[in-house]
């Protein structure tokens, strides 16, 4: 895709995505975020959409699903990289468009080891939309199946935010030749 050009689907282009993943030269990338630390997601990612150092970095990939266990209708799937781990935040969101139900949930990366182990919670962010329910597209049972594997992921790093408060501490109040 031409660097010119930003791609940021709304949430209903995004399920029709999800629902279309196993189209041939499909748009999006597959990415197995366990196997990375979101850090070197961009250097895998750059060049698809966005320049390297393009100010608008929303990184749309879809992973794989790693399952930790089944057990009846509970699936607990593996949210751990080599240095860290993705942690569930706010309440999950359920979607509906297009005659299809999708849920999404919110992650927030940490560094280190899940708790009780001490870990630092980073700026990455990532959204993550799972297939529940494909009305308009009724498949085959093991097709469906296949869909739900996989999940698409919006990643995303915060930018740090500066205090510009007037309670900001002296040291960063800016010079009267600065505010000029």
């Amino acid at each position: 895709m031409d660097s010119n050009y930003r791609f940021l689907p709304t949430e209903e282009e995004l399920v029709s995505h999800l629902r279309n993943k196993k189209q041939v030269d499909h748009i999006i990338p597959e990415i197995d975020i366990c196997n990375y630390e979101p850090c070197d997601v961009p250097g895998l990612y750059a060049g698809l959409f966005t320049e390297p150092d393009s100010p608008y970095q929303d990184m749309f990939f879809f992973s794989p699903r790693d399952y930790k266990y089944i057990d009846n209708n509970y699936a607990r799937t593996n949210s751990a990289t080599a240095r860290g781990f993705w942690k569930t935040t706010g309440k999950e969101r359920v979607i509906k468009a297009r005659g299809s139900i999708v849920r999404k949930r919110t992650l927030i990366f940490y560094e280190g080891r899940v708790p009780p182990c001490p870990s630092n919670k980073t700026n990455w962010v990532m959204h993550e939309y799972c297939l529940i329910e494909d009305e308009a597209n009724p498949t085959p049972k093991l097709a469906q199946q296949e869909q739900r594997d996989f999940v698409l992921c919006c990643l995303k790093k915060k930018q740090d935010k500066k205090d510009t408060s007037i309670f900001a501490q002296p040291d960063e109040w800016p010079l009267i030749s600065e505010v000029r």
